[in-house]
C-alpha cells in the first residue's frame, strides 16, 4: 500500500471508532447518572469510577485531538496554498462546515422545545424561551448559564465550558475560527518551521496554569495546536505516519500514562499527565491503525465512515434521555456496580446503532437532505 492510500485508508478508518469514542465521553458515568434532579451510581467502587474514566476520561480523549490533527493535514494536503486556494477552500468549508453547524444547532432548539409539549413536560425539565439578538447569538455559539434562547435549570454538562447548544459541535466552532486564520499559520510554519507549533504546544500543555478550567480561551489553543500539528507536516510535503512509526514504544507508553492518568484523576497536576498522555495516546493511535491496514487486518467500511458526522452530531441530543428511560424501565440497581457498568457500556452503543440506522435511513430515502446535513461527506 503506497503512503498516500495509507493515509487516506487510517483518516477514513478512524473516523467512526473516534467518533464512537466522544459518544462514550458524553456518557461518562464518573459523576452519576442525573433522573429528575437525582444523581445516582455515585456510591459505586473505586473500580468502576476508574474503569469509567479510562475509557471515557482517558482513552477517548484522544478522538477530538485526531480530529482536528487530520482536519489541519488535510487543509493544506497536496497544494500550494495561496490566495486563490484560500477562497476556494472557505466556500467549500461553507458547506461542510457552517451550513451543518447551523442545522444541527437549530435541530438541537427544536429538540430541547420538546419539553414543553402537552404529554412531556412531566418528563423533562421546564423550559422557556427568552429571545433577544445577543441569546440568539450565544445559542449557537456559547450556550452556557442560561444565555441561549432555551432556559432552564442549568445542565452540568454545559456549565463548564463554552458550548453550542448541539454541545459537540464547539470542535466545529474552533476548526472553523483556525481555517479563518489558517493564511497566518501557513506563513508562520513557512518562515519558521515546527518551532512555533512546539511553542503551541507547550502552551497547550501548560494552559491549565494560566487559563480557568473549560475556558473558550483554553478550547481554541487545543484547536490551534492540533490543526498546526497537522499543517506542519502537509505544508512540508510529508506524511505523519512516517515518524510516528519510529517511536516504536509510543503504544506501551501510551498505556503507562493512560493508567496513571486514571489514577490520578481529581488531582491538580493531573492535566499535565493527561495531556502528555493525549500526545502519546495520538501517536499509538496512528502507528497501531496504520500496522493493522498495512497488514490486512482491518478494512475501511464506507458507510460507517460516511456515517461519523452524522453520529457525532446526532448522538448528544438523544443519549441524556436514552441513558435515563434504559435505567428507570430496566430498573437498573444503583448500588450494583455490574449493573450500572452494562449500563455504561449499553447506552453508547444502542445510541451509536440508533443514529448509523437513522443515518442509513435517511441517505436512502432523502439523499440531499443527508448530504446537506454531513456536509457531503
Amino acid at each position: 500500500m503506497d503512503k498516500d492510500s495509507l493515509l487516506s485508508n487510517l483518516i477514513s478508518y478512524l473516523r467512526f471508532p473516534l467518533t464512537v469514542a466522544v459518544v462514550f465521553i458524553h456518557f461518562s458515568l464518573t459523576d452519576g447518572l442525573m433522573v429528575h434532579g437525582v444523581k445516582h451510581g455515585l456510591d459505586n467502587p473505586d473500580w468502576f469510577f476508574h474503569i469509567v474514566n479510562f475509557c471515557s476520561e482517558v482513552l477517548a480523549r484522544i478522538a477530538v485531538p485526531l480530529f482536528y490533527m487530520f482536519s489541519g493535514f488535510l487543509f493544506f494536503y497536496n497544494k500550494d496554498f495561496n490566495r486563490e486556494i484560500y477562497g476556494q477552500k472557505l466556500k467549500t468549508r461553507a458547506r461542510t462546515l457552517l451550513v451543518p453547524f447551523i442545522l444541527w444547532n437549530i435541530i438541537a432548539v427544536l429538540w430541547q422545545l420538546k419539553c414543553m409539549l402537552p404529554g412531556l413536560d412531566a418528563f423533562y425539565r421546564p423550559v422557556e424561551v427568552h429571545w433577544s439578538f445577543m441569546r440568539v447569538i450565544n445559542t449557537f455559539l456559547f450556550n452556557t448559564d442560561n444565555s441561549g434562547i432555551i432556559v432552564g435549570p442549568p445542565l452540568d454538562v454545559a456549565s463548564n465550558g463554552s458550548y453550542p447548544i448541539d454541545v459537540p459541535l464547539w470542535y466545529l466552532r474552533d476548526l472553523m475560527v483556525v481555517i479563518i486564520i489558517s493564511p497566518l499559520i501557513h506563513w508562520v510554519i513557512k518562515k519558521a518551521g515546527i518551532w512555533p507549533v512546539a511553542l503551541l504546544g507547550l502552551l497547550w500543555l501548560t494552559s491549565a496554569l494560566l487559563l480557568p478550567k473549560g475556558c473558550y480561551a483554553d478550547m481554541l489553543v487545543t484547536a490551534a495546536f492540533f490543526f498546526s500539528l497537522g499543517a506542519v507536516f502537509s505544508i512540508n510535503k510529508t506524511d505523519f505516519i512516517t515518524p510516528f512509526k519510529k517511536l516504536r514504544w509510543a503504544p506501551a507508553f501510551y498505556l503507562v500514562i493512560a493508567v496513571i492518568d486514571t489514577l490520578t484523576k481529581g488531582a491538580d497536576y493531573n492535566i499535565y499527565i493527561h495531556r502528555t498522555g493525549i500526545i502519546f495516546g495520538v501517536i499509538a493511535v496512528v502507528n497501531l491503525v496504520a500496522w493493522l491496514l498495512e497488514n490486512n487486518k482491518i478494512k475501511v467500511n464506507a458507510t460507517l465512515a460516511g456515517s461519523s458526522f452524522f453520529i457525532f452530531a446526532l448522538h448528544y441530543l438523544i443519549i441524556g434521555d436514552i441513558g435515563k428511560f434504559a435505567f428507570t424501565m430496566l430498573h437498573i440497581p444503583e448500588n450494583n456496580p455490574l449493573a450500572m457498568m452494562a449500563l455504561y457500556f449499553l447506552v453508547p452503543i444502542i445510541v451509536t446503532a440508533i443514529c448509523l440506522g437513522l443515518y442509513v435511513a435517511l441517505k436512502r430515502i432523502a439523499p440531499k437532505l443527508c448530504a446537506v446535513l454531513t456536509g457531503g461527506r
